[in-house]
């Protein structure tokens, strides 16, 4: 297991800057990832609260620095997602702040119903989720250079880190002794209220715009997710792959693309190399 590193990065997201429709100049597709940026901050806080509480049992210590490794890193992540989410709301869509409260909600509603190791098979389920967008992000020039470079950085910076401590979740409910069946039953659960949640922020943004009954946009959104390209179809192979009894999640082997993109963006010309100061996560 590597190294987790917390890495601190500044993100100024500027409206001025910024597109409207900053993601392949498409104000159905954009708002899809915005609607992902405002669940971030809520849910990272979700996933530290339900691994940290299991560090004290953890008795093997290179585990446990991954752990503090994963609390840092997403800690850093609720961070710039939280400018970002404030760019939006610069932006005029007071709805932002409902929606993220919305989510506070719906993961109060889940502390409030589910066990502590069910909120941990949560975890584990979301940050599946979010390590094969991760690994699409990298490892797809054509759907990473649809973002803007205005919001670019944050985005490939957040993926990188989302596919270094991928496992760590996982590991943590192996290690306490977490069975299959509540793994993958929570994790159906877990995808209806994500879709669900993501869709109903989605439309709730779009209805501020004024977009909502635009049919040719969500035409043209349909087609990109599940048609061609078809970023979702072509993520449900990996999706699948959780169910398997045997799963785990370094089965995806992202070494190679990792070290491409931690020199790319933290090398010696890196891109992101102005904006970090890199610490042991702690």
């Amino acid at each position: 297991m590597r190294d987790l590193v917390r890495r601190r990065l500044d993100f100024d997201f500027d409206p001025s800057v910024v597109p409207r429709d900053w993601y392949h100049g498409d104000a159905h597709l954009t708002t899809f990832w915005t609607a992902l940026s405002l669940l971030f901050p809520e849910g990272e806080r979700f996933f530290v609260e339900s691994v940290r509480r299991y560090r004290g049992r953890i008795e093997d210590p290179e585990l446990r620095a991954a752990v503090d490794g994963f609390i840092g890193q997403e800690a850093m992540h609720g961070r710039a997602h939280r400018a970002f989410n404030e760019m939006v709301r610069e932006r005029g869509l007071g709805v932002a702040g409902p929606a993220e409260a919305q989510v506070r909600r719906l993961l109060d509603l889940a502390r409030a119903t589910l066990t502590h190791r069910g909120q941990l098979a949560a975890t584990c389920a979301l940050e599946h989720f979010t390590a094969i967008l991760a690994e699409q992000l990298l490892q797809t020039p054509e759907h990473r250079d649809a973002g803007h470079e205005s919001v670019r950085g944050m985005w490939v910076w957040h993926a990188l880190e989302e596919s270094e401590h991928k496992a760590v979740a996982y590991d943590v409910y192996q290690a306490i002794g977490g069975g299959y069946a509540r793994r993958v039953a929570v994790m159906l659960l877990t995808t209806a209220f994500f879709f669900g949640e993501v869709a109903f922020v989605h439309g709730r943004l779009l209805h501020a715009q004024g977009r909502l009954g635009d049919v040719r946009g969500w035409a043209r959104a349909l087609a990109y997710f599940w048609g061609r390209p078809g970023l979702f179809r072509k993520l449900a192979p990996a999706y699948l792959d959780y169910f398997r009894p045997d799963f785990h999640p370094d089965d995806r082997d992202t070494r190679a693309t990792l070290a491409a993109w931690r020199e790319r963006l933290f090398g010696a010309q890196g891109e992101l190399r102005d904006r970090w100061r890199m610490e042991p996560a702690a």
